[in-house]
């Protein structure tokens, strides 16, 4: 768009300049025409007024006007005197333009001039009125400046029409250019949208093309790394689903058989009660799993009260809870905490600390120890639950948090695992905002490390935090 107005804007520049310059030289033709006429008028006269009326009468208007002619040494200029009924009383041209100055002329304006076409050719006439009732008329070729003026309007049309093909070919390898751009783009664009997420478009030019290209190879790399974790979350939701209902299917298949065993056949009472104690822990397994997997849904509500803890007593309450089964096994648990306050959801830390307590256990063997510490610390009150087991192998810990991930399976099944609790214990602690990290040695034992906030956060300023960290 901006080439053609700039063609047009010169062309007219360029139409404007001739056209002025042609007025420019009109009117100075005009102003030498005017005072060549001047110039005879006032030396007809005087020459006419230096005579008597005897010697006027003896002369003709010829002898008048070479007698001056000869005084200043000039030739006739295409020059006619008319007298006042139009008869030509001197002549040196043969040229006969017609014209209507005579009509206009006036005593206040005694001279007028008249530009025209005669014969294809362009004249100035100029004409003025003596006082003695005579015209004096001069004639004057002026088709050299028509001419000039025509010859440059070609000249001037021909240079347009080399700097319009010119301006013409630019434009279209400009256009071509950005056309072979814009289709790298497009190609790049459907191609990312249709599932070629590794492409990017190809376009090294430093105009607008090239800045909408860098824009979407960015927003192309910024989508294939969102991708990337919605494939990943995608995988982990099924490996969850797939791992869920592994862990259904088989305690459902044991009831579902044992109670058809207890339908159908007349079993002894040993047997029956066998029967009864299977399908009785299997759904409790059941009833544990389903809690954990609510308690998992819940964690991520993020909006849960805080409230004083004093650490001290919310310890014992934790080794209550876990003692029943640390008994059954022979394991030993040793609760050392100073004095000192948390903050947070109470039930929820419970499920944390009695995870932690009871994934020891598991890993613990008859007459080995658990010790539970607690202590005050400049970052807030550290809680740390360390073990004596066999340990965690080190290319399980980094997966130790996911969902249904389990290092012993068989032994983690046995114990009546789902692999839940790690999982749990992760969003729970994410939502306190806690720092938290586990350390093993296969061989030699477990210690996870909680650091817990002992002032209060409000909520607002839980939320405000979130995102900026999302930010």
């Amino acid at each position: 768009m901006t080439t053609p107005i700039f063609i047009l804007f010169l062309t007219l520049t360029g139409s404007w300049v001739i056209q002025d310059s042609f007025q420019r030289s009109l009117q100075q033709e005009i102003g030498r025409c005017l005072a060549e006429n001047q110039l005879f008028q006032n030396s007809y006269e005087l020459t006419r007024h230096n005579l008597s009326k005897k010697q006027l009468a003896k002369v003709s208007v010829d002898w008048l006007v070479e007698s001056f002619y000869q005084h200043d040494g000039k030739k006739g200029t295409n020059t006619r005197i008319y007298d006042e009924s139009g008869s030509v009383l001197y002549q040196d041209t043969g040229m006969q333009v017609e014209h209507n100055i005579r009509e206009s002329l006036t005593p206040e304006n005694n001279t007028g001039y008249e530009l025209v076409k005669w014969h294809d050719k362009m004249y100035l006439v100029v004409m003025s009125a003596t006082s003695f009732s005579q015209y004096i008329e001069t004639t004057a070729d002026i088709s050299e400046l028509f001419t000039s003026r025509s010859e440059m309007y070609a000249r001037y049309q021909t240079a347009m029409l080399f700097v319009c093909l010119a301006a013409g070919g630019l434009i279209l390898l400009v256009i071509f250019a950005v056309m072979k751009n814009v289709k790298k783009l497009s190609t790049a664009v459907r191609s990312f949208a249709g599932g070629q997420y590794g492409v990017r478009a190809q376009v090294k030019s430093h105009d607008e093309i090239g800045a909408l290209a860098a824009d979407f190879n960015w927003m192309a790399d910024a989508m294939s790394v969102q991708m990337e974790k919605l494939q990943s979350e995608v995988e982990r939701q099924e490996e969850f689903t797939s791992a869920f209902a592994h862990e259904l299917k088989t305690p459902l298949t044991s009831i579902i058989g044992y109670a058809d065993t207890l339908r159908q056949m007349e079993l002894s009472r040993e047997e029956t009660d066998m029967c009864a104690n299977y399908i009785y822990h299997q759904g409790k397994r059941l009833q544990s799993l389903s809690y954990k997997l609510l308690e998992l849904m819940m964690a991520g509500r993020q909006d849960f009260q805080q409230k004083e803890i004093p650490v001290q007593e919310f310890l014992q309450e934790v080794g209550a809870a876990v003692a029943p089964a640390l008994e059954e096994k022979g394991i030993l648990l040793e609760i050392q905490a100073q004095k000192g306050v948390i903050y947070g959801d109470r039930d929820l830390l419970s499920t944390v600390f009695i995870n932690f307590i009871d994934n020891a256990r598991k890993a613990s063997e008859s007459g080995q120890h658990i010790w539970v510490k607690g202590f005050v610390n400049g970052a807030g009150y550290i809680i740390t639950v360390e073990d004596e087991g066999r340990g965690i192998p080190q290319e399980s810990l980094s997966r130790i948090t996911e969902a249904f991930y389990m290092a012993d399976k068989s032994r983690a099944r046995k114990e009546g695992g789902a692999g839940l609790g790690l999982a749990l214990c992760r969003k729970i602690l994410e939502v306190h905002r806690a720092l938290w990290k586990i350390e093993s040695e296969q061989g030699r034992g477990t210690k996870i490390t909680v650091c817990l906030r002992n002032t209060q956060m409000k909520w607002q300023e839980q939320r405000r935090r979130r995102r900026k960290d999302v930010g």
